[in-house]
C-alpha cells in the first residue's frame, strides 16, 4: 500500500495565511491569470473569480481583446488585460509583460486551446525566472517545452489523466498505487509539484504525497479545473514570501474546491455548475480566517 497524507483541516489551516488587522490592498495575494481563448472564454474567468472568492485582494486577467469585455461585464472587480492577438504570441507576451505591475502567482493555462507556446515561455521565464513568482501551469501550458524552464522553482502542474498522458507520455495508472507511483516519478524527473486531478486527486512533489478525497460525483461540469487553479493561485501568491511548500498549498486547494463542490451539491444535487462551487469558496474558508 502506499503511503500518503490525507488532505485535512489541519493542512488547510497550516497554510492559510492570517491577515494583518493593519492589512492594505495588495497585501493578502496578488494573482495573474494568463488564458482563454474565442472558444474557451469561460476558463480564464472561472480561475480568476475563484482567486477572488478564495482571498486575493487583486486578479489581473490577461485574455484576448475578442473576449475582454465580456469578461469584463461578468466581474467588474478583475482587472482585465486585453491581448492584442488571438493567441498568446510572442508579441502578445511582450504587450503585458511590459505592463504587468507586481503580482504573487501565475496561473497560465485555462482556456487557451491549442497553439504556438513562444508566448506561454516567454511569459513563465520572465515571471518565474526573473521575478521569482510561483507558477501554476493548467491546460495548453502543461507541455514538456516549459517544464524545463520551471524545474526546481516549486511550481504545480495540474493535469487529468488524459493531460497526464499527453505531457508526460505515460499513462496515470487506474489504481491509487498506480497513480502515486506514476506521478511520483514525473515529479521528481522533470522538477515540478503534480496535481493528478480525478475521483482521488493525488499531489506530489516526488518527496511528499498528498491524497485528496473530498468532493461529489457531481463535480463533472466544465470549469471545475479552472477553478481549481484560481484557490491554488491565491494560496500560492498569499504565501509568498513563506517557507510552504508548493505540494501542501496545492493538496490545501484541491481540498478546498472539493469542500465546495460537496456543498455546492448538497444545495443543488447533481445540477451544479462551475460557478455554483465558486460561490461555496468562501463559506469553506470562512471558519479558517484569522487576524493578527
Amino acid at each position: 500500500m502506499a503511503n500518503y497524507d490525507e488532505t485535512s483541516d489541519s493542512l488547510l489551516r497550516k497554510v492559510i495565511q492570517p491577515r494583518r488587522r493593519d492589512s492594505h490592498k495588495g497585501d493578502n495575494g496578488v494573482v495573474c491569470v494568463v488564458g482563454g481563448s474565442r472558444i474557451f472564454h469561460g476558463a480564464a474567468y472561472f480561475a480568476s473569480v475563484a482567486a477572488l472568492r478564495a482571498g486575493a485582494d487583486l486578479v489581473y486577467t490577461a485574455v484576448p481583446k475578442l473576449i475582454a469585455a465580456p469578461i469584463r461585464s461578468l466581474s467588474p472587480e478583475l482587472i482585465v488585460f486585453p491581448l492584442a492577438d488571438q493567441k498568446l504570441t510572442r508579441g502578445a507576451a511582450d504587450a503585458l509583460l511590459k505592463w504587468l505591475p507586481e503580482v504573487d502567482s501565475l496561473v497560465i493555462g485555462p482556456g487557451l486551446g491549442r497553439q504556438n507556446l513562444d508566448g506561454a515561455k516567454k511569459i513563465i521565464s520572465k515571471v518565474c525566472l526573473e521575478r521569482k513568482i510561483r507558477a501554476s501551469l493548467d491546460a495548453e501550458a502543461q507541455h514538456t517545452d516549459i517544464y524545463p524552464i520551471i524545474k526546481g522553482k516549486d511550481c504545480v502542474t495540474t493535469p487529468h489523466p488524459g493531460e497526464f498522458k499527453r505531457a508526460f507520455g505515460d499513462d496515470a495508472g487506474s489504481t491509487l498505487e498506480e497513480k502515486i507511483a506514476s506521478t511520483t516519478k514525473k515529479a521528481s524527473e522533470f522538477g515540478v509539484t503534480i496535481v493528478l486531478k480525478g475521483f482521488e486527486t493525488v499531489i506530489t512533489d516526488g518527496s511528499s504525497v498528498y491524497v485528496n478525497k473530498t468532493g461529489s460525483p457531481a463535480m463533472t461540469c466544465g470549469g471545475i479545473g479552472d477553478t481549481l487553479s484560481g484557490v491554488l493561485g491565491f494560496l500560492l501568491a498569499q504565501a509568498r514570501g513563506t517557507d510552504l511548500k508548493s505540494v501542501e498549498l496545492a493538496a490545501a486547494a484541491s481540498y478546498v474546491v472539493g469542500l465546495a463542490g460537496k456543498a455546492a451539491a448538497d444545495l443543488r444535487g447533481f445540477h451544479i455548475v462551475a460557478s455554483d462551487i465558486i460561490e461555496q469558496i468562501p463559506v469553506v474558508l470562512k471558519s479558517f480566517d484569522r487576524v493578527v
